[in-house]
């Protein structure tokens, strides 16, 4: 029984592992976002280790963090500025029309105005899922990336809104943790990330041709349809 308890390949021990994995790789992406410009950078290497979880091929999180993070520099950062900029645009949208188009105006206009901030709000979490996936998975320039991952959030919608309601569960379980269990609020917190991003790579593995077992290297698009004919 004590052999069993201490043998590393039992269950146990396997989840004590992933765990460790999921909190190495929640601080690795942190530190490596605080430059801000390098978020997208780090994002895109967290989607890739969590690649390497799902097809059980992650023989050591920080090397292959930072074998992501070294390929992804300059493209993840040009993201970085364009997700930020994008970001900063619907904030001031959101508070515009919150503190002087709602007063200035009214009726139609207002609820027109809402209608469409709320699209490109969607439009904009359609991008947030599928542009770092894609950023790690397959070699594209970068428009490349930026239209595939519209046209497959919105061609593949289920599975958009199939994230979005995990990411939503876990937002929710965050905040019931402080509210209710505030000593061990940061334990969610400390994995709550990487578990999402490997939930997304779980809901698009076909699409993303994951398969344990499976060598995961990045290719392009061109080369994975040829391998999936």
């Amino acid at each position: 029984m004590v052999d069993r308890m201490f043998n590393t390949d039992n269950n146990f021990w396997q989840a004590v592992g992933k765990a460790g994995d999921l909190i190495a790789l929640t601080f690795l992406t942190v530190l490596c976002s605080l430059p801000l410009i390098t978020a997208g950078v780090a994002v895109s290497a967290m989607n890739y280790v969590c690649f390497k979880m799902l097809e059980h091929d992650n023989e050591g999180t920080i090397k292959n963090f930072f074998h992501s993070f070294r390929q992804n520099l300059f493209q993840g950062a040009a993201i970085s500025v364009i997700m930020g900029a994008a970001g900063f645009l619907l904030w001031y949208d959101g508070w515009f029309l919150t503190n002087y188009f709602a007063v200035q105006s009214g009726g139609a206009l207002l609820y027109v105005g809402w209608a469409v901030y709320i699209y490109l709000i969607f439009f904009y979490l359609v991008l947030l899922l599928y542009v770092f996936p894609l950023q790690a998975r397959f070699y594209n320039p970068l428009a490349v990336t930026f239209k595939n991952a519209v046209i497959a959030g919105f061609k593949n919608l289920p599975k958009t809104l199939m994230m979005l309601a995990g990411d939503g569960c876990m937002v929710i379980l965050i905040i019931l943790c402080f509210k209710h269990v505030p000593q061990i609020a940061f334990l969610p917190l400390l994995t709550a990330l990487p578990l999402c991003v490997w939930y997304h790579s779980w809901v698009l593995r076909d699409l993303l041709g994951l398969v344990p077992g499976k060598l995961d290297l990045p290719v392009s698009d061109d080369e994975a349809e040829r391998k999936g004919e």
